[in-house]
């Protein structure tokens, strides 16, 4: 007997506290497909289209519009409705000119923040793990699915600094350190969606665990986050724009 894969739909009501949307308007919801970013931490295109930023009406706009090629996620155009788009993701319209990047609001709500021609061509990617694989070569994986593969006498980065990728070929453009004094906010967590300045990192010494961070956010708020639920942005000012409200 052949094997049976995971389920292909979504009830509403059991969707990811990420998408805004009517829970019990209707019973269904289209799924992400598999991809660069997880259920938990991604919306489906076609929602985004259509619910969130309205360039749309009907699943069948969607459908429309994404085969004549009119968005492109990352630099790269996408045609299927179902395919995840996560944290950090740049989503352009090249007819309309128009560019949005999703960031992390509040109760983990992926909002879209509209940018300009100069930030629509990189994105920031955080640094889940490292390892090293043949001939000493390190090879590290990024929150979005990505790899990359550093020289043997190359920099060595650490796990939560952020690097800076061109899009959409992907070259390195910078990179940012897990310190004090650099911009960053929790991206998980119960102050998600709130951005600040790192002022200070807690090692655990005491029963092991992991270290955290105390930052003060630009809302006037100080607060303890674990390391893992921290996403840098910027040295000493944000590399990218926030959203409205997140910054002085």
């Amino acid at each position: 007997m052949a094997g049976k894969g995971g389920s292909r739909h979504l009830k509403r009501l059991a969707a990811p506290r990420s998408w805004v949307l009517q829970r019990k308007a209707e019973r269904f919801v289209e799924k992400p497909s598999p991809g660069p970013h997880s259920l938990e931490t991604s919306v489906t295109l076609g929602h985004l289209l259509t619910n969130t930023l309205k360039y749309c009406k009907t699943s069948r706009e969607v459908r429309l519009a994404l085969r004549d090629g009119l968005v492109r996620i990352d630099g790269v155009t996408r045609k299927a409705s179902d395919f995840p788009i996560g944290l950090m993701d740049v989503i352009e319209f090249p007819t309309f000119g128009d560019a949005y990047r999703l960031l992390i609001g509040k109760w983990q709500r992926l909002i879209p923040v509209k940018i300009g021609a100069e930030e629509k061509a990189f994105k920031l990617c955080r640094i889940q793990r490292k390892m090293t694989v043949k001939r000493g070569i390190t090879l590290y994986t990024l929150h979005d699915g990505r790899s990359y593969l550093a020289p043997k006498e190359g920099e060595g980065f650490g796990t939560g600094w952020t690097l800076k990728i061109g899009l959409p070929n992907g070259e390195l453009m910078g990179h940012i350190p897990l310190g004090e004094g650099v911009n960053a906010g929790a991206v998980a967590g119960r102050n998600c969606g709130r951005w600040g300045i790192i002022e200070q990192l807690i090692p655990r010494t005491v029963g092991g665990g992991e270290s955290l961070t105390e930052i003060a956010a630009f809302d006037g708020v100080k607060y303890l986050t674990p390391a893992s639920h921290v996403f840098i942005v910027g040295d000493s000012k944000p590399w990218i724009k926030l959203p409205t409200g997140a910054v002085v």
